[in-house]
């Protein structure tokens, strides 16, 4: 099977060939500007005959616990998930739209970091905040990366000798962005990042976790969402 893998994120875009679970080859791009669709379709045309194409998308919510094909169905629900990651998930939909017009017939497939998080369990996912919070709004830890704890638990078991099913891995995602993760018996347990990516550890540009009750304090001496969202994410 060969499969064009597309990871569009805000500042890059990968793309990969890989073909019987190897990588056949490799192109970085810089962030995700006006030549877009140039670039993939010359990408695709140099790729030669492929399977799929498959997609990194940050942000699943409760809708997407494992990957899907993309139709138009798939495609609508994505748009509603896009403000849990606005920095995030627009890249990742843009690179689908244009697959999609380009190559009307090659299936074009999501994976979700926050789909390996659909097993943490009620005590690690949800919040001490009030429950209709919850209920209503969503509210709850989702977890990302999770694509890549998924690389890290398979290579720990071909390097350890053991059946992944059965590690207990704490896996460390340092970059730009970062997170730790718990993996029990193959599973998610418990990780660092939350309803959003800026929960957990320091990062590159984002504050990790804040008392907040400094943030409300901020709000209310003047503060405002946006400049406190731009301010967490950004600086």
């Amino acid at each position: 099977m060969r499969v064009a893998v597309v990871n569009a994120g805000s500042s890059s875009v990968k793309l990969r060939v890989v073909a019987d679970g190897v990588v056949a080859d490799a192109v970085d791009l810089g962030p995700p500007g006006d030549r877009l669709a140039t670039q993939l379709d010359a990408y695709l045309d140099a790729a030669g005959d492929l399977d799929a194409t498959g997609h990194r998308v940050v942000h699943g919510g409760d809708r997407f616990t494992r990957p899907v094909v993309v139709d138009d169905a798939a495609r609508a629900e994505l748009d509603r998930l896009e403000d849990l990651a606005p920095l995030h998930n627009p890249p990742a939909t843009r690179a689908i739209d244009e697959i999609r017009r380009l190559r009307p017939a090659l299936p074009v497939v999501a994976c979700f970091d926050t789909a390996f998080h659909a097993t943490l369990p009620a005590a690690a996912r949800t919040y001490a905040l009030p429950a209709e919070w919850t209920e209503r709004f969503g509210v709850r830890r989702y977890g990302f990366h999770g694509l890549s704890c998924q690389w890290a638990l398979r290579r720990a078991g071909e390097l350890s000798g053991r059946d992944p099913d059965r590690l207990r891995v704490v896996v460390c995602h340092l970059g730009g962005g970062a997170s730790v993760t718990a993996i029990r018996d193959g599973r998610s347990a418990d990780t660092t990042m939350g309803f959003t990516p800026t929960e957990g550890l320091v990062m590159a540009t984002r504050s990790g976790d804040v008392d907040p009750g400094a943030l409300a304090w901020l709000v209310e001496h003047g503060v405002d969402a946006a400049e406190l969202g731009d301010a967490l994410e950004r600086r």
